[in-house]
């Protein structure tokens, strides 16, 4: 319910906006009546009012009257002066021509016109449309600050920064026009850079086209020798490519300039005039080299709508993402699963305050205890599983292979086994590239939950298992972007572990994306049983360039403001991730961002005795037990003490971000 003092204040706004909108008629139809008197006087050269016809004063109602109507009609009282533009002045010449020929006719029926001048109809005119579109204009450029100088905008001195806008562009100019109206300026605008070499000559908004990205050494040293140190590049261009934005950040870091981009100005937060105008940081997926692909979530709604959705590893990063995209899709029932209480508070108020009618349920649950995993599905009976909960840390693995084993190897198998017993219609797991030709611990206990789940797929009768794989996405906690971002926040250094480590990349809503078009294609697709959906991830990136690009993004030069340290390969890690493992058939690409692989399978009953063989070493708590039946049943991994670490798995193309 909406408080007194918010009625109060939309009250008050009402009443106000009804009082201008009176001043406005009253001036505008005051101007009307001084304009007929002006051209009476100009045309019959009279030196005061009394030598006009007797008849002016009944004219001046008339006149009044039908621009009145006119005025109503046309809708300009209802027009923002704050917001002036050209379709409300064509409005106002509407209006005036509208009236001044109604007014003609009526002189014409009522006298012939008479004693009336045709100048006196045309000044009349001239007069009214300038007298009521002259007072807008001017109150608009007043309010965009137009009549204060630039220089004498008041800066504090320390926040003080001037900038470039690179672009000769309709989004420059509504970013300029936006700009001057912000009552506060956090920086000033030094001029224009044209996209392309071609003649300099020109204006947007006042500002000076000042050169282009070619001529920008030579500009920023001009406007530094006038004591205007240009210190952030505005990127203005429509839909620039992720190489040229690269080529921008690239020439920009070079001379010591942030780049930074034009924001949305039609967030609601930039329509206010009192709030700060400020340009956008361009992010890290801009450079990565691929564009993003979309998809068609039509076929996804089958899958999701009114019903009972579980997803486990909720708080995460790719679980509370696909929580969000799943809600969209209005499930009648969304169950919540995660171990640690705070990840899962977070995206469960999220959830609950963008979807307040959903039916949302939250457990505190931890996918190793299979009588708890089997209180809850007995209770919700989901009937779509998204099994995102694991471990993923691969040094932290290493050092913890049992905990790894629990929750990757046997919670995924405890997970699996509850979905098939209460009749879930689907159950999609999330893998990772670690999984192929694996020389870590998590990568092989990833590779062991595979197998489960495509045995599964094979013997169960009723629900569907698919496994969707893929690489690193952008921003998931552990991953190396927060760390790089930290790194540069304390000044450094970045550290990297190798010159030549590569990792494919995507961003976590598009991973995402791809999960649910990738499973809903193969749900009830029985030639699809067993196999799995590898996402299509481009080419590998660099992490030495990723960490260069992200330093320049911050405004500061690789190795020189901010030093890469590299720090060798960790115990585990290989050099390059692959996506399929050699044995595995790749069938040909789908048109829908994944592949699909025909990686072998082994027989449920033989995994199933195979994975009690582990669980038993892991209850005794017998690590090196453990890690010998897991590489036992996975002939790929080697274990820590044979694994060769700089391995450089298949040798791939790798993206560079020039």
């Amino acid at each position: 319910m909406k408080t007194v003092s918010t009625i109060r204040r939309t009250r008050l706004r009402y009443w106000r906006l009804i009082a201008l909108r009176v001043c406005s008629i009253v001036l505008d139809m005051t101007v009307t009546g001084f304009a007929l008197v002006s051209a009476y006087m100009i045309v019959l050269q009279a030196g005061n009012v009394a030598e006009l016809p007797r008849t002016l004063m009944l004219q001046i109602a008339g006149f009044v009257a039908i621009s009145l109507a006119t005025y109503l009609f046309f809708g300009i009282h209802r027009a923002s002066w704050r917001y002036v533009s050209m379709p409300d002045l064509v409005n106002i010449a509407k209006a005036v021509l509208s009236a001044i020929a109604l007014y003609t006719l009526t002189l014409f029926l009522v006298s012939r016109g008479a004693n009336v001048p045709r100048s006196v109809i045309l000044l009349t005119v001239m007069f009214v449309i300038v007298g009521w579109a002259v007072p807008r204009v001017a109150y608009r450029l007043f309010a965009e600050g137009y009549f204060v100088p630039i220089r004498s905008l008041r800066l504090p001195p320390d926040t003080s920064r001037h900038v470039l806008i690179l672009g000769f562009t309709g989004k420059a100019e509504s970013f300029i026009r936006a700009w001057r109206k912000s009552h506060v300026k956090t920086f000033k605008i030094a001029g224009v850079l044209e996209s392309m070499p071609i003649s300099n000559s020109g204006t947007v908004q006042g500002m000076k086209i000042v050169g282009n990205l070619e001529t920008l050494p030579k500009v920023v040293a001009k406007f530094r020798k006038k004591g205007i140190p240009v210190s952030e590049i505005i990127v203005a261009e429509v839909s620039p490519s992720r190489r040229r934005l690269s080529d921008i950040v690239q020439t920009a870091n070079s001379l010591g300039l942030k780049t930074t981009r034009i924001p949305d100005l039609t967030e609601p937060e930039l329509i206010a005039d009192d709030k700060v105008v400020e340009p956008k940081p361009i992010e890290l997926r801009d450079l990565l080299g691929r564009p993003e692909v979309e998809n068609d979530h039509s076929a996804v709604a089958p899958l999701i709508e009114e019903k009972t959705v579980l997803v486990t590893g909720a708080g995460g990063s790719i679980g509370s993402e696909l929580i969000l995209q799943i809600a969209t899709f209005k499930p009648s029932k969304l169950v919540l699963v995660d171990s640690s209480e705070h990840n899962t508070y977070l995206i469960d108020q999220t959830l609950r305050e963008r979807h307040p009618q959903l039916d949302v349920v939250t457990r505190l649950l931890d996918i190793r205890d299979d009588i708890r995993l089997d209180m809850v599905f007995s209770e919700l009976r989901p009937q779509v599983v998204f099994h995102a909960a694991a471990l993923k840390h691969v040094p932290l693995v290493e050092d913890n292979p049992l905990e790894g084993i629990k929750t990757n190897v046997l919670g995924t198998r405890n997970t699996a086994d509850a979905a098939m017993r209460y009749g879930a219609e689907a159950f999609v797991m999330i893998s990772t590239d670690k999984a192929v030709n694996p020389t870590n611990v998590m990568g092989a206990t990833k590779r062991l939950a595979e197998a489960y789940c495509q045995a599964s797929d094979l013997q169960s009768r009723y629900t569907r298992f698919k496994t969707v794989r893929f690489g690193n996405v952008l921003g998931s906690s552990g991953s190396v972007v927060p760390r790089f971002q930290e790194q540069i926040r304390n000044g450094g250094p970045v550290t990297v572990t190798h010159p030549k480590i590569v990792r494919y990349f995507m961003t976590i809503p598009e991973a995402v994306r791809l999960v649910l078009a990738a499973s809903s294609h193969v749900i009830g697709a029985n030639a699809a049983r067993g196999k799995i959906m590898v996402l299509d991830m481009g080419e590998p990136v660099r992490i030495v360039d990723l960490a260069e690009r992200m330093i320049q993004l911050a405004g500061l030069r690789p190795g020189h403001d901010i030093p890469i340290v590299f720090t060798g390969l960790r115990p585990g890690e290989k050099l390059y991730e692959e996506l399929f493992d050699p044995s595995e058939i790749q069938e040909s690409k789908s048109n829908k961002g994944y592949f699909i692989a025909n990686p072998r399978v082994i027989d449920l009953p033989l995994l199933v005795r195979a994975i009690n063989r582990l669980e038993h070493a892991v209850a005794k708590g017998d690590a090196a037990m453990a890690l010998s039946l897991l590489q036992e049943f996975i002939p790929e991994y080697k274990g820590p003490a044979m694994a060769d670490s700089t391995s450089l798995g298949t040798t791939q193309p790798v993206a560079r971000l020039k």
